[in-house]
């Protein structure tokens, strides 16, 4: 039994740690510590520079590559009378551009999107005209801009502009805005700054040898003031606007490195504008000629809607035979214009029809059509007389 108690007693002494073996451990482990805990918020601080970095550059190249898609293709679906550029300041530009349809044949767009605003996929009207971005008081248009067959312009009016952030959490920020036509603004970019001296906005004209050369700063802005362009009234600064070929875009984003030192990141390209100095051309001869009726017949069965039907223009089997399409369009019978159409026919048959299922109860509504050639030329629109939905 002696023996025994020994044994246990034994054991019992072995089985901790004694003070000085807990001593070394702590030491060991606080030593670790002191060594890890400075290289992981290092690399945590590196971490959070690069990511900072990355999205202040990614946040200014979008700003950016949205400005270079849609600038560049300024003038697009504009008419004769329609400026191209129609403000030029140092950190605003404002243009005319057929940048989207809601009509997947429409060939004068630049893109389609069935799912665009209607009020955002047409030219701005007279009605609703806007004061142009970080101006006192310019407001544009002045005029309507029509076709010869009295439908409006489909080009839109764009603006982009830096101004600053109105969030609350912005610090002082600036952010990059986008408005078409008389729409909300949208926020670009954010976390923008502008550093002295370097506007986000630079234009350049070709002189008589065709070299570009800057518009100084000091002439700036600048706005097409003349209601028509190309007309006796379009001179001088509002001329100016017209030669401009390159826009020189630069945007700089900001964030703060490992060291807690606020830094830039600039980007900055070249947009030059393909459709600037361009004239308009009849390439596809005279406008063409639609004399048909056209019939609207409503039915219920088995749901409700309109079935329009029309014969062929004269110039689509002889004569220029240059027709491409067919416009359908419609209105309430208050109003007095049409807009954008809400449909396009291919050309090249014998006749043709068009099935409107989006009516309701009680609508009285005025159908047109319009033959379309192969230079996007119009004809007159022939209209039916009223219909009124049962």
């Amino acid at each position: 039994m002696e023996n025994l108690m020994k044994s246990s007693t034994l054991k019992s002494d072995r089985s901790g740690f004694t003070l000085l073996e807990m001593i070394v451990a702590m030491t060991v482990i606080a030593v670790t510590l002191g060594l890890t805990v400075p290289f992981f918020r290092n690399e945590l601080q590196a971490f959070s520079a690069i990511a900072g970095r990355d999205d202040a550059q990614q946040n200014a190249r979008y700003g950016v590559s949205m400005i270079d898609r849609e600038l560049r293709v300024a003038g697009v679906g504009v008419l004769d009378a329609q400026p191209l550029i129609v403000q030029a300041a140092p950190y605003a530009v404002t243009f005319n551009v057929d940048l989207v349809s809601r009509i997947p044949a429409d060939m004068g767009a630049a893109y389609y999107d069935p799912d665009i605003d209607p009020a955002a996929a047409a030219s701005l009207p007279q009605a609703t005209k806007i004061t142009l971005p970080l101006s006192a008081s310019i407001q544009y248009p002045d005029t309507g801009y029509n076709q010869s067959t009295g439908i409006p312009s489909e080009a839109e009016t764009v603006s982009f502009w830096v101004a600053p952030d109105p969030d609350p959490s912005a610090n002082g920020t600036y952010a990059l805005f986008r408005r078409v036509n008389a729409m909300p603004a949208t926020v670009v970019a954010k976390a923008l700054v502008l550093p002295t001296g370097e506007p986000a906005f630079r234009y350049f004209k070709a002189d008589t040898l065709g070299a570009l050369i800057e518009i100084p700063q000091a002439s700036l802005p600048l706005y097409h003031s003349a209601k028509i362009h190309n007309s006796k009234a379009d001179s001088a600064k509002s001329a100016l606007t017209d030669s401009i070929r390159v826009v020189r875009v630069r945007i700089t984003g900001q964030y703060t490195d490992r060291k807690g030192v606020k830094q830039l990141r600039p980007i900055e390209t070249g947009v030059r504008i393909m459709n600037a100095g361009l004239l308009h051309f009849k390439t596809c001869g005279d406008p063409p000629i639609l004399s048909s009726v056209i019939n609207a017949v409503v039915t219920t069965v088995p749901t409700t809607k309109v079935t329009l039907s029309w014969v062929p223009s004269v110039d689509q089997g002889s004569g220029e035979k240059d027709i491409e399409q067919y416009a359908v369009y419609r209105r309430i019978s208050t109003q007095t214009l049409f807009t954008e159409p809400m449909a396009s026919i291919p050309g090249g048959s014998a006749s043709y029809s068009f099935t409107d299922t989006q009516v309701t109860s009680g609508d009285k509504l005025i159908y047109g059509v319009s033959a379309v050639d192969c230079g996007g030329q119009v004809s007159a629109v022939q209209q039916t007389v009223t219909v009124t939905i049962p």
